[in-house]
């Protein structure tokens, strides 16, 4: 039952940021009943840009609602510092240098009423002597890192040097420290150069929400590791 949840709110995550990224018909958040709006926090640090990103979306009623862009007296903070929005992708955003290891969000409507929700992001990292990967058989990927607690689990993603050979794998049993690759996935990817990326989240629940809910993430993903797929 966790598995399925944990896969589902991954899911929810994958569609929200499509919805957000391709999304341009928008409302003003004072036009609709503040008790409907569906809040999703983000806290993300990218390896790769060495940069950790606090991220808030707005939505009227539910995940697929209508995208809201917060109007009067209503803001988003995280650790005290106003997010901005971002028109073209229709989401509130700051950047940080480095790694922020918590992060602290404040909404507050157009009502006065302020919802506070604070998580973590947890590190993880890829074995030293990942270079190559066989096609011909399962592999059990062990990251370095703690292993998964509660509302946690890890993603990697392989790309292969063929088009649209992409192999998505997950893993959030409890305690868990490695995410087994299977063969038959594995066989679906191109011989020769690939790339892996590895996300770990940790989705607790909202400690404070409206009436529509919402989603809260820490996200961690290291430098993206290019590999040999034989």
């Amino acid at each position: 039952m966790m598995k399925n949840k944990q896969i589902f709110l991954s899911l929810l995550l994958i569609v929200s940021s499509f919805l957000a990224s391709t999304g341009c018909l928008r409302e003003s958040s004072e036009d609709v009943n503040q008790d409907k709006i569906h809040t999703e926090y983000e806290l993300y640090y990218d390896a790769n840009a060495d940069k950790t990103y606090a991220r808030a979306i707005f939505k009227f009623g539910s995940i697929i609602g209508t995208l809201l862009e917060l109007s009067g007296s209503s803001q988003v903070t995280c650790n005290g510092q106003v997010l901005t929005f971002k028109q073209a992708l229709s989401y509130y955003e700051r950047e940080y240098p480095g790694f922020v290891q918590s992060g602290t969000f404040v909404w507050t409507d157009t009502e006065g009423n302020s919802f506070t929700n604070t998580v973590s992001i947890n590190p993880i990292g890829y074995p030293s002597n990942l270079d190559t990967l066989s096609r011909n058989q399962s592999f059990e990927l062990v990251w370095t890192g703690d292993s998964l607690a509660n509302n946690q689990n890890v993603t990697l993603t392989v790309n292969g040097e063929n088009e649209a050979d992409l192999q998505i794998f997950f893993q959030d049993d409890l305690n868990s420290h490695s995410i087994i690759l299977e063969k038959n996935k594995l066989q679906n990817l191109g011989a020769g150069p690939g790339k892996m990326y590895l996300d770990r989240r940790n989705m607790p629940p909202l400690q404070q929400k409206t009436s529509s809910g919402g989603l809260l993430t820490g996200r961690y993903r290291p430098e993206n590791k290019n590999i040999i797929l034989n």
